[in-house]
């Protein structure tokens, strides 16, 4: 196994994608356990006049969390294989915040779970992401 990615190089990955700068994630944590993705506020992610945020967007954040607490343990890309997601709620505006936990490192396909949060704290979605982490 490659060496753990830290902070810094997540931040670079982060903005060496294109969608990735449109969307502006950021990293707000980093734990051995965990790493929480940073959503920021966007006109452009509300649906017309419902007022909540869209459920792609949401899959998305899901999709970039759950990808990163596996690859920063492997350092390598960690394409997604299956990405299971739960609405519980319509997300009100503002900032989303997803924290994804390793549930299993393998050596071929790894599991993160991760939980979505509003700007008022609520639970919003869950998410299950099996990726790829061949060694």
């Amino acid at each position: 196994m490659k060496d753990v990615i830290n902070r810094e190089q997540i931040e670079t990955l982060l903005r060496s994608s294109a969608y990735h700068r449109f969307l502006d994630v950021q990293v707000e944590e980093l734990s051995e356990e965990s790493i929480t993705i940073l959503l920021p506020d966007n006109d452009l992610f509300v649906t017309g006049d419902a007022e909540y945020i869209h459920g792609g967007i949401i899959a998305t954040l899901i999709d970039i969390a759950g990808y990163f607490a596996v690859h920063r343990k492997v350092n390598l890309p960690t394409p997604t294989i299956d990405l299971r997601i739960d609405y519980l709620r319509p997300a009100a505006p503002g900032v989303l915040r997803a924290k994804a936990n390793l549930v299993k490192l393998g050596r071929t396909v790894s599991l993160a779970d991760i939980s979505v949060t509003d700007h008022t704290g609520k639970e919003v979605a869950v998410g299950r992401g099996l990726f790829s982490s061949k060694q």
